[in-house]
């Protein structure tokens, strides 16, 4: 106040100063009453309103406020514009900003009592008149320009739906509005995942190593910090970053986060090689760049994600095509509750052999084209694995179907149908695999039929009945009719065998054949195939060989009438011996032979002549054994009636010289009578083994005590071990129960077994006979100390005319071989246990006698 009571000319200045924070607090209060839109959570931006506030203050001192105005502040008003041009705000809303610190002043300068002063009051609008006019032509300057930049990014977005090529674009219009910008990079990513997308003015090419390490670098600082920033700002905590950044000939660097609803997506960088530093319109133009482009960018990374997506899917519809196309099996998806087919590939259709298989609902499953393996009942419609899947979820693992196609062809196939089950556990689509299985099953069946075959050919020594078996075995399994026809020179074959499941049809076909006597065009084919030694296959009556001998159709009225569909001829040879041929046929069209049917019966008919000829050499041999035996027989019996003659005139001279007290005749007589007794028991072996081996040999069983066998034959070679000097006993148990033997046989046995211990036992040497139980048998054995029998040795004991070399041992051959011949007649076995140096024991077993 001067001396007369009026305000000076500061007071208005100096209130302004001095009220400075309530100042602010009531204008921004006042400027958020000013529109309701501007109310929103994130906090008013006040970061000029201290500089806006102190340049009025500044310019009510006096009249000229351009004049008093500090330098530092003249432009606040422009920069406070550009702020909230930066924002979204409109021009009108700047005004209404200044008009409301108008308001906000006065009000507190009356409330303060500070009069109405006009001078100041005319300095005071004069101030903010000049802040208004410096903020508006800031204000338009900076919106024609950012008008420029939001046209050139909306060019370069609708230029490209590409991201990379729309940065570029974006870029390249950066460097266009503000020429102070020389160099500038898209990063995109977050912390380490920075990566540049784009970049404009690299002369040098593109940023490697170190340089674009240290723009990754810078560019994290700005992320850190949330908002634009300086190199210059960041040099503190980046120094050797600003190093190679400078090295590049930058002088302004400037950072712009890329923030998309308060997530960092990346950085803009923005350089200049002229001017120092970027003015705050460039820095307003490249924040509202930014700031708009960041939506764009984001959509164009959901877009970008979104084709990615779309191609993946893409690829793995195709891939899933692909793979469903080329399974090796037949695929089908169906959908529940009503069971239509939603995928079926080629493979399914290839099975069934249907060009495309079109199924809309459960109803529609094919009924009667599908048949259980083991009864043969058709499948209903809700049979089939894939409907069952789809009415109760079940998983079916393995079934074989019989199948009838649609070109009337019969098939097998494996089945296998599976849910694909919600998180709830229900069922949202079925899935079937089909395999077929035919000639797996064909393969199957035939090397089960042949093995069966061969199992029961071998067990056949019939040349006859061979030929029978073959007839039983292919029908009706592998054919309906079988014809086996012999060479005339086999005289074990009747000429010819056939085969028929009815008889009636069979009379029916040997009454025709004896009409044709025989066919020309049947006999051309029997005799090409025996000819070239290979099968033929007549699929059906257009064979060339029955077209063109078939001249009046003779026989194609005889396979017409018996209904034969298909036929096979295969000759029978073995060994360079051609036997026959085996004609196999089949009646109806659904069992048509092919290749795999022929090699089954080529298969066949070579162990069927293996077989006959098996049989054939086996008839031989018994004959040639027969005729032998014979031979054995009737030459032992005629030598033994003049070995009796020298037998008993050995036994009168042996009188007479004893009489004559003739020492000398005595010695020679003895040793004839012991050259005859070995030729008798020689006879005898070969009596008794061509008996054994004809089957004429009986035996007379008896109860018998096995105890007192074993005391006769140990009786009858006491004498003789005693002048040898071998020890000769018997041991028996208490509880050996009788059996049911013949007395005679298994005394021989024993006394076999007992002269050959005799003849391989040293002086001092010692044979045991013993006689025990062991469960139903009773075991009867002979232990000698001999030298033993080497172990290569023990495995041909038992044959027949076999002879070791054994020290001492002399013998026919035959004694072990008769032995194991009848024990075996007696329901018993015979072994051997030896070691070289030891000693020998031989057992066998005699049943003991049931009580019955």
């Amino acid at each position: 106040m001067d001396s007369l009571g009026r305000p000076t000319s500061k007071r208005l200045s100096d209130f302004v100063q001095r009220q400075h924070d309530a100042i602010l607090e009531a204008w921004k209060h006042r400027v958020q009453a000013l529109s309701p839109a501007r109310r929103s959570p994130a906090p008013m931006p006040t970061d000029q309103l201290p500089d806006v506030l102190a340049y009025i203050a500044e310019g009510t001192r006096s009249a000229d406020a351009r004049a008093t105005v500090d330098r530092r502040l003249r432009g606040v008003p422009g920069l406070h514009a550009l702020s909230r041009l930066a924002h979204g705000y409109d021009l009108a809303d700047v005004v209404m900003e200044y008009a409301a610190l108008r308001a906000v002043i006065l009000e507190l300068w009356e409330r303060d009592g500070g009069g109405s002063g006009g001078r100041e009051l005319i300095q005071l609008n004069a101030t903010i008149d000049e802040a208004i006019a410096d903020a508006v032509s800031r204000y338009q300057t900076a919106r024609v320009r950012l008008l420029q930049v939001l046209d050139a990014i909306s060019t370069a977005a609708l230029g490209s739906s590409d991201l990379d090529t729309f940065l570029r674009a974006l870029l390249r219009a950066t460097q266009e509005v503000a020429a102070a910008v020389d160099v500038a990079l898209v990063l995109l990513g977050d912390g380490d995942a920075l990566e540049v997308h784009a970049t404009a003015g690299l002369d040098g090419g593109p940023l490697l190593g170190p340089s674009l390490e240290a723009t990754r670098e810078f560019a994290r600082a700005v992320l850190a910090l949330r908002g634009p920033t300086s190199l210059d700002a960041a040099v503190g905590l980046l120094p050797m970053t600003a190093r190679e950044i400078r090295a590049r000939g930058m002088r302004a660097v400037y950072g712009v986060p890329l923030i998309h609803e308060g997530r960092p997506i990346g950085v803009a960088v923005l350089g200049s090689r002229s001017a120092k530093e970027f003015s705050e319109d460039d820095t307003l133009m490249l924040r509202t760049m930014t700031c708009r482009a960041t939506g764009i960018i984001v959509q164009a990374q959901l877009v970008a994600k979104e084709r990615a997506s779309r191609r993946q899917a893409d690829d793995a519809r195709a891939l899933l095509a692909a793979v469903v196309e080329q399974l090796p099996a037949g695929l089908v998806i169906a959908e529940p509750p009503t069971g239509r087919i939603l995928i079926a590939n080629s493979q399914a259709s290839a099975i069934f052999r249907l060009p495309r298989i079109r199924v809309g609902g459960l109803d529609d499953y094919a009924v009667g084209l599908g048949f259980d393996t083991q009864s043969g009942k058709p499948y209903e419609a809700r049979d089939w694995p894939l409907a069952r899947t789809i009415m109760t979820g079940e998983t079916v693992i393995d079934e074989e179907i019989d199948i009838l196609r649609s070109d009337d062809t019969r098939g097998r196939i494996l089945v296998r149908s599976a849910p694909v089950l919600d998180s709830g556990g229900r069922v949202e689509a079925a899935v079937a695999t089909f395999f077929d299985i035919t000639e797996r099953t064909r393969a199957e069946r035939g090397e089960r039929f042949l093995a069966t075959a061969s199992a029961a050919l071998n067990d056949c020594l019939d040349f006859q009945g061979t030929l029978d078996r073959i007839g039983h075995l292919t029908v009706p399994e592998f054919a309906d009719w079988c014809v086996i026809q012999t060479l005339p020179d086999l005289e074990e074959a009747r000429g010819g065998t056939a085969t028929h499941a009815r008889p009636e049809d069979l009379q029916r076909a040997q009454a025709l054949l004896r009409e044709l006597d025989p066919p020309p065009a049947l006999t051309a084919l029997l005799e090409r195939a025996l000819c070239s030694e290979r099968p033929e296959l007549v699929r059906d009556l257009s064979h060339p060989a029955l077209a063109s001998l078939d001249e009046h159709g003779a026989f194609r009225r005889f396979v017409q009438a018996l209904g034969i569909s298909s036929a096979m001829v295969v000759p029978m040879v073995a060994r360079g011996r051609t036997f026959g041929c085996i004609t196999l046929a089949t009646t109806g069209s659904d069992r048509v032979y092919d290749e795999v049917d022929l090699a089954v019966a080529h298969d066949l008919a070579q162990r069927a002549a293996l077989a006959a000829d098996n049989a054939r050499l086996y008839e031989t041999a018994q004959r040639a054994i027969e005729l032998r035996d014979n031979v054995l027989a009737t030459v032992s019996h005629d030598l033994r009636n003049p070995l009796s003659a020298i037998l008993t005139a050995a036994a009168v001279m042996t009188k007479r010289a004893a009489a004559r007290e003739e020492k000398g005749d005595t010695k020679a007589i003895q040793a004839i009578q012991r050259s005859a007794h070995r030729m008798d028991r020689l006879l005898q072996d070969l009596l008794d083994f061509a008996s054994l081996r004809a089957g004429r040999l009986a035996l007379r069983p008896q109860p018998q005590d096995p105890r007192e066998i074993g005391r006769e034959a140990v009786e009858t070679f006491e004498s003789q071990a005693h002048e040898k000097g071998v020890q000769l006993g018997l041991v028996s148990a208490d509880d050996v129960p009788l059996v049911a033997c013949d007395r005679d046989r298994v005394l021989q046995v024993l006394t076999n077994l007992l002269s050959n211990a005799l003849q391989v036992t040293g002086a001092q040497g010692a044979i045991t006979v013993r006689c025990e139980r062991r469960e139903e048998h009773v075991v009867l054995s002979v232990a000698d100390t001999g030298p033993g029998i080497p172990e290569d040795e023990l495995p041909h004991l038992f044959e027949r005319f076999w002879r070791g070399q054994r020290n001492g041992y002399k013998g026919t051959g035959l004694g072990l071989a008769i032995a194991r011949e009848l024990v075996a007649a007696h329901g018993g076995t015979i072994h051997v246990e030896s070691r070289v140096g030891v000693g020998t024991t031989f057992r066998f077993t005699i049943p003991v006698l049931d009580d019955d």
